[in-house]
Order: C-alpha cells, then structure tokens, then sequence
C-alpha cells in the first residue's frame, strides 16, 4: 500500500487515516516541508487555523457592531476596559502583552476610552498606568452581561467537562504559535 492518499482526499481523510497518523511525529519542527507535498489541496472544513480565524473574524465582526451600538465604542476598548477591571491598572505595553494587540490599536482605544472618560490615565516615573474610573462602571457591568451571555450561547451543547477542555485546547494552540513562526521563518523565509 502506498502512503501517498489519492487525489482529492486530504490528509485527514476518513478512508485514509493511517496516512495522517504517518505523517505525525513527536516533534513537527523537525518535519522538512516536503512531507506535507502528499495533500494535494487544504482542505478548509478540516484546516483548525482557518476555522478558527473565520469564527474570530465573524465573532469579533459582530462584537464589534453590538458594543457601538450598545455602549458607543468597539470591541478593542471593551477588551482593555475588560482587563483594566481584572488588574486594576496597566501600561500600554502590557495591555499589548496581555490582549495580543499592536501598540497603534491599544494607543488609539487608550485615548477613545480616556476622552470618554471611561479611564484615566496617570504618569509616574515607571511611566503613564491606565486604570478605569468609576463612569466607566455602568458600561463594564454591560460589558459583563453580554460578553457572558453570549459565551452562554455559543457554547450551548457543550458539556463542563467539554468546556474545560475547549480553553485548555486554545491556551496550548496559542503557547505553539511561537515555535511555528520559528518554523515558518527558518523554512520559508528567503534569507538573501
């Protein structure tokens, strides 16, 4: 039996199994490129970063166009007043850190926030600390209410266990980001 699936089928393809299996090894990074030259197409109903992206973008799309019209800014200021109420105060680069944000957004959303009063911003010698004010109260708590029961929603069917499971997946898809950026950069990177 070959190990190369037909034409037409992925590598995930239920009548061909064992080829995926073959294809898995302990550590991907040390794959050469080549291997993956077997599948002749990506399939996107089977490919996890495309799923994950189409939700995300559709999610945030929606999210988006909910908070504006709701509480009068987006989805980038709901995340920082978000963590802003979780630790208290931070500065920009930590928000950054934390909300896997480029500094433009969080700079931008930091001064909407702040000319609606919703936080202030102090600077100290370690630098300016964004912290939430008390206006920002009502609009955090609605902030809150939908962002869970939505949650709520799109997790409907899910059992605790599955739930659970679910972030605990996300959280090790997103500790591997850095070592497949490596691998992208060392394989496909012309280096001239």
């Amino acid at each position: 039996m070959d190990s190369q699936p037909p034409l037409g089928h992925s590598l995930v393809s239920a009548q061909r199994p064992e080829y995926f299996r073959k294809m898995m090894k302990e550590n991907p990074t040390e794959r050469d490129p080549s291997e993956y030259d077997g599948e002749d197409c990506l399939r996107n109903d089977r490919f996890l970063p495309h799923a994950l992206t189409v939700a995300n973008n559709s999610y945030a799309w929606h999210a988006s166009k909910l908070y504006l019209d709701v509480l009068g800014f987006g989805v980038n200021e709901t995340r920082i007043l978000s963590i802003l109420y979780e630790y208290g105060e931070l500065q920009a680069w930590r928000i950054c850190d934390i909300l896997s944000m480029n500094k433009a957004t969080v700079s931008q959303s930091l001064k909407t926030l702040e000319k609606q009063e919703l936080i202030e911003i102090e600077r100290r010698r370690e630098g300016r600390f964004a912290r939430p004010t008390k206006k920002s109260e009502p609009a955090h708590r609605k902030i809150v209410q939908m962002a869970r029961a939505r949650e709520e929603i799109l997790l409907k069917g899910f059992s605790e266990e599955e739930r659970s499971k679910f972030i605990e997946f996300l959280n090790r898809f997103h500790r591997n980001i850095p070592e497949s950026l490596e691998y992208t950069e060392k394989h496909f990177l012309n280096k001239d």
